[in-house]
Order: structure tokens, then sequence, then C-alpha cells
């Protein structure tokens, strides 16, 4: 149901890092997250960032269970740092989340939750009008 896209990251130290080429097209994309030499730092956050298209008939069952879901995350979730979601200004529901997690392991002990679990089910009865689009990333700030 779900498009991902990963975006590959590097560690640091030195013994663990990848040199980017500079016209590597993932180089042009990451900004200030590569530096002078090169490298991509990690930072141990892992982002998902999605966009939605919902159907105008199932905008109040995703509003409920989008409120669901940010609140039993922030307030239940030890790894969750950060679960922003909104409506986008120029096309009525279309949505966009942005959601942080200390590491990987957050946002896997995110999806085991029992208010992730009512999300699965939402996405389950078709609320969409296109297929949702996920970015995964690790934060380099």
């Amino acid at each position: 149901k779900f498009v991902r896209h990963r975006r590959a990251t590097c560690a640091n130290p030195p013994q663990n890092r990848q040199r980017l080429k500079t016209t590597d097209a993932t180089n042009k994309n990451m900004g200030s997250a590569i530096s002078a030499e090169g490298y991509i730092h990690r930072t141990g956050v892992y982002c998902v960032n999605v966009n939605i298209s919902i159907k105008a008939d199932r905008r109040d069952d995703f509003l409920e269970v989008i409120r669901n879901n940010q609140k039993g995350t922030m307030d239940k979730e030890p790894l969750a740092l950060e679960y922003t979601w909104g409506e986008s200004a120029e096309k009525r529901n279309t949505f966009f989340f942005h959601e942080k997690y200390k590491g990987r392991s957050g946002f896997v002990a995110h999806q085991r939750t029992k208010h992730f679990k009512k999300w699965k089910e939402f996405v389950a009865s078709d609320p969409f009008t296109k297929p949702p689009q996920v970015f995964i990333f690790e934060s380099a700030q």
C-alpha cells in the first residue's frame, strides 16, 4: 500500500563512513547534511515523512485515527521525538506527516503499538485517492 523511498546515509567515525561524489544525485538533495569532506554524518534520529490523499467521505475517519495515533505516539512512546501532521494549504484532503524517533528501533516500536494498529486497519480500508508516499531517512543535523 505504501511507496517507500530510502536515502542512504553513512556513519561517522572515518572507518564507518562512505565518500560521496559531488556529482552524486543524493549529494545534491542532501544540502548541509554533507560535510566539506563529502561525508554524510548520522545523528541516530530516524525520520519518516508521509504524503497522503484521503477520499472526501473518509476525512472524518482519518482525522480521528491520525489524532489518536499522534496522541498515543507522543504520550506513550519514549523513543518518539516528534509527530507533526497537517493538511495541505492548497489541496483539501491532502495531508503530510513528519515523525522523528530515537533510532530505527523507535520507529519499529511505534509500529507495534495499539494506536498504530488502528492506523493499519484504517489503511486496509481503502481510504486513499492515490498510493501514499513514504520517505524514510536519518536526520543529518
